[in-house]
């Protein structure tokens, strides 16, 4: 599956502000020369039927704005890597192996979760995009495939909230009369090339004789376009070295009763400490994550010791919450989180103890 959050940014930025949800919402990357420089992030769907899409310049952008409601606001990356981390480790939970390619987007296998069965695997997607909207309040496409290649493509195919799948039989019917540019891994460059000789759908690009293809792109290039016009893809869904873990829960009610919240950290950070024994890690920071009722985010953190058990966390973790709670002691908690990071990593075969 390919697992694509529709625009990430300015859907969290919905969520974090009710009033201005069903606005255009343009997310900028100020540059600070002045008070209109810089370019769009990404934009909503309503702001990009304006026309203001993703790279524009931000007083262009504000020009098709003009007299228009559209909410312009400045990238928040930290916060937005935040979120992320929490759909990324809910994503994860359903898969058998897990690769995030952006912040926004990864690719995971279900080969084993499902047995191979495509019913089961579209119950597993949906159990993804309800966990993601019920628990962020997010929107996610789904593209489901036998390889990563189609499943990219299928994601892209009824954005936003779209679940598309595609079997090994319906791979040729559904790439056919796309246009070459829509291929995932074909740039622009290329697509314009394609085009001049007379290429412009995948069903093209499949009959073409790859002889010409060659005498134009090289052998190896060459045989890739032609694999892509027929959905040929073996690379694997590879998952990467992970630079934190965490573990990140809704409280029963929103409260800042000291001793319930700590109850909660208690029960992740025991599920947390699955993941540390399951992917033989050791780790030197522990943070802890507060999510307040208006789901703004805070998170501290202290280093310890190198460590591989989370119960050496648990006391950091508590008078981490007893400072959070004395500096915001009349905000009430939906969401409570631990992490580590600073890790280590060790090979199945050896111990902690041998370094």
């Amino acid at each position: 599956m390919h697992i694509d959050l529709d625009s990430f940014y300015a859907s969290i930025e919905e969520v974090r502000n009710n009033s201005i949800k069903g606005k255009p919402i343009v997310i900028c990357v100020y540059s600070g020369r002045t008070q209109n420089s810089g370019a769009v992030s990404t934009s909503n769907y309503s702001a990009r039927k304006l026309g203001i899409k993703s790279g524009m310049p931000i007083v262009l952008a504000k020009r098709i704005a003009m007299n228009k409601e559209v909410v312009f606001l400045p990238v928040d990356i930290e916060y937005y890597r935040e979120v992320s981390d929490r759909i990324m480790n809910l994503i994860e939970e359903e898969s058998d192996t897990l690769e995030q390619v952006s912040i926004d987007e990864a690719y995971i296998d279900v080969t084993e979760k499902t047995n191979s069965n495509w019913n089961k695997a579209i119950q597993v997607a949906n159990t993804i995009k309800q966990k993601i909207l019920s628990q962020e309040g997010l929107t996610a496409s789904v593209g489901i495939a036998s390889n990563k290649f189609v499943a990219k493509i299928a994601s892209d195919f009824q954005k936003p909230n779209g679940l598309t799948l595609v079997k090994n039989e319906e791979i040729i019917p559904f790439l056919e009369n796309l246009k070459v540019s829509k291929l995932h891994g074909i740039g622009e460059k290329t697509a314009r090339v394609l085009n001049e000789i007379g290429i412009e759908t995948s069903k093209d690009l499949s009959k073409c004789d790859i002889k010409v293809l060659e005498e134009i792109f090289g052998k190896n290039k060459a045989k890739l376009l032609h694999d892509k016009s027929l959905g040929i893809d073996n690379s694997i869904v590879e998952s990467k070295k992970k630079k934190q873990l965490s573990k990140i829960g809704t409280l029963k009610e929103d409260t800042k009763d000291k001793k319930v919240i700590f109850e909660k950290i208690i029960e992740l950070s025991n599920e947390l400490n699955q993941k540390i024994k399951r992917d033989n890690v050791s780790f030197r920071t522990v943070s802890l994550i507060t999510i307040d009722i208006e789901l703004k985010t805070h998170i501290k953190s202290e280093t310890i010791s190198q460590a591989n058990d989370i119960q050496r966390a648990v006391p950091v973790f508590k008078q981490l919450l007893n400072n959070y709670i004395e500096k915001n002691s009349e905000k009430k908690l939906r969401r409570i989180g631990v992490r580590v990071s600073n890790l280590e990593f060790f090979n199945s075969q050896r111990t902690l103890d041998e370094f």
